[in-house]
């Protein structure tokens, strides 16, 4: 009898944890930093960044292999991710410098809606404008940007986010979920000229150790460059820290999400090149839109995990709403990754997230004739497709032709990781861009992009207007 008793014990118990697990409320950091790829941390296997505190996260939960970002830009790339969407999907929001269709509600208000304590710090969504038929300037919650810096390096925003953070959760009720976005502006431009010997004295890179991507030339002046940049990698990493100490201190990590990741590649710069590198930031390529992202719940997440599922950040907002037992609205196309946080496996947990779909369709630095672009990448391949918006007398092109592929690009990615050699014009390869042509057109028609479906009415006057303002200041 006492050991039916005790079976019925441990099946109880069992059931009642996988029940905290399924409708435990979780208290989520989502801790953002501003122009960062996945290879600039040591994690991943190709730098030496010393980013003690990331490593933690991606030891004690999962490190995501293939994380990417909707778009290369940071205003897009951030409304996809506030919205659950592609950041094709979002009309205005499609575009740097215009505003966020209030239509597309956002998980953080809904999280807000259901008793969460939400916040953010320095930046969520932007930049953009907030006319009545958009968000606002709260779309991530109540601001907390009140404490700064006494003194910060050249370069270092003077936003105390640690600090901030704290007083954030000192407003909060007794019990009360709490949903912090952390948008810190590091790794950003501008970069603090002689930050690279803050790097050496301060966390032990020396330049000679400075990692120097093998498509930028190794000297002496891109390697100060890249340190200077690198320093403010491992300054965010240090804010971080801070944050999961206080969390800890008050007993409140081991229920506590913790998400790190970034909006967007790494500006990466050649100052030896004749021509400005078109690479990073801004681009459709992997160094673009390929985010580091760790994620770690010691209540709910087997530590130690690596996963290959292609996810985007997007996938986010309803992965929060799921857990906090918030209905996720139809109007999110992105998936849960529920599943995948639960699951004790790693690498590939759900086969369908074979590929990834990004793009790109204007950022502030470009000029009016510049192109748009898609991109979609696998295991394999990196299929990119870029698009004119302009003839060349500077027209604006039909719908009809403005759908129309005018350069191509096809990459083997594990062959070609740093994407140095295009094959699109390989006959050896043709039937590889067909396909992935066809995968691309046929999910840009399931998801309603417009370079898809030829419907770029709201696309050509978005753009045409976020460039009159630019012409103006951005007044």
């Amino acid at each position: 009898m006492m050991k039916v008793n005790l079976l019925i014990g441990c099946l109880l118990l069992a059931q009642l944890t996988g029940f905290a697990k399924e409708t435990g409320k979780p208290n989520v950091l989502f801790f953002i930093t501003d122009d960062e790829s996945w290879i600039e941390r040591s994690a991943y296997g190709w730098s030496n960044l010393p980013t003690p505190h990331f490593d933690r996260v991606a030891r004690d939960g999962v490190l995501f292999m293939n994380a990417y970002a909707s778009a290369p830009s940071c205003a897009p790339s951030r409304a996809a991710i506030l919205t659950g969407r592609n950041f094709w999907e979002l009309e205005q929001g499609a575009f740097i410098q215009a505003w966020l269709p209030k239509k597309f509600p956002v998980f953080p208000a809904l999280l807000k809606q259901a008793g969460y304590h939400t916040g953010f710090t320095r930046k969520s969504w932007g930049p953009g404008m907030y006319p009545p038929e958009g968000h606002g300037p709260d779309v991530a919650g109540q601001v907390y940007d009140e404490a700064l810096l006494e003194s910060p390096p050249p370069g270092i925003d003077p936003n105390d986010y640690a600090e901030n953070f704290e007083r954030f959760l000192a407003d909060r009720k007794p019990g009360q979920p709490f949903f912090f976005w952390a948008g810190v502006y590091e790794p950003h431009l501008p970069w603090g000229e002689g930050n690279h010997e803050r790097l050496a004295n301060e966390f032990g890179v020396p330049l000679e150790n400075v990692p120097v991507p093998p498509i930028v030339e190794d000297s002496m002046r891109n390697r100060k460059r890249r340190g200077d940049f690198l320093y403010e990698i491992c300054t965010a990493d240090q804010q971080l820290g801070h944050m999961l100490d206080r969390l800890e201190s008050l007993g409140e990590l081991e229920n506590t999400l913790v998400v790190v990741t970034s909006d967007n590649g790494s500006v990466i710069e050649d100052l030896e090149a004749a021509i400005p590198l078109d690479r990073g930031k801004t681009t459709p390529d992997d160094l673009g839109v390929h985010e580091p992202l760790a994620v770690m719940w010691p209540a709910g997440i087997k530590a130690g995990r690596k996963v290959t599922d292609f996810v985007r950040l997007a996938d986010f907002a309803p992965t929060f709403l799921e857990l906090a037992g918030v209905e996720v609205p139809d109007s999110m196309s992105a998936r849960s990754l529920r599943n995948i946080l639960t699951s004790e496996d790693s690498g590939r947990i759900e086969p369908e997230r074979s590929f990834i779909i990004t793009g790109v369709e204007w950022h502030g630095e470009f000029d009016p004739a510049s192109k748009s672009a898609r991109t979609i990448c696998n295991d394999r391949y990196a299929y990119i497709v870029y698009y004119a918006n302009v003839d060349e007398s500077g027209n604006a092109l039909s719908d009809e032709n403005a759908v129309k592929p005018v350069i191509e690009k096809l990459f083997d990615m594990q062959a070609d990781p740093w994407q140095m050699n295009n094959l699109i014009d390989d006959e050896r390869y043709t039937e590889v861009k067909q396909r992935l042509f066809e995968q691309l057109q046929a999910e840009g028609m399931r998801t309603s992009d417009p370079r898809a479906t030829g419907e770029m009415s709201i696309f050509r006057e978005t753009r045409d207007f976020v460039q009159q303002r630019k012409r103006n200041g951005y007044k």
